[in-house]
């Protein structure tokens, strides 16, 4: 996956982000969910993919959607949601 297409699965992702406050498991959740149900462009196994392509990019994450949140609570939210996204989704 190049970069011009994980980047704009993080880029939505951090869209639908920019208004909570904190990174927390409930958005994660949230997240994993919208992925699942279709409300990002992608399925489980490709946004995962993209998540795993972003935390290997040396550079910013946030640089074309800029969210108040630090790089490292970005990095951390990308981490768990990842291992959500791995995981074995009840809708199975």
């Amino acid at each position: 996956m190049g970069t011009d297409s994980w980047k704009g699965h993080v880029n939505g992702i951090l869209y639908g982000v920019q208004f909570d406050r904190t990174l927390d498991d409930s958005v994660v959740t949230r997240v994993a969910d919208g992925v699942a149900a279709g409300l990002y462009p992608g399925d489980r196994a490709e946004t995962r993919d993209a998540l795993e392509q972003a935390l290997l990019y040396s550079g910013p994450l946030n640089d074309q959607a800029e969210t108040p949140h630090s790089e490292d609570d970005i990095r951390a939210f990308f981490r768990r949601l990842t291992a959500a996204l791995a995981a074995p989704s009840a809708q199975s």
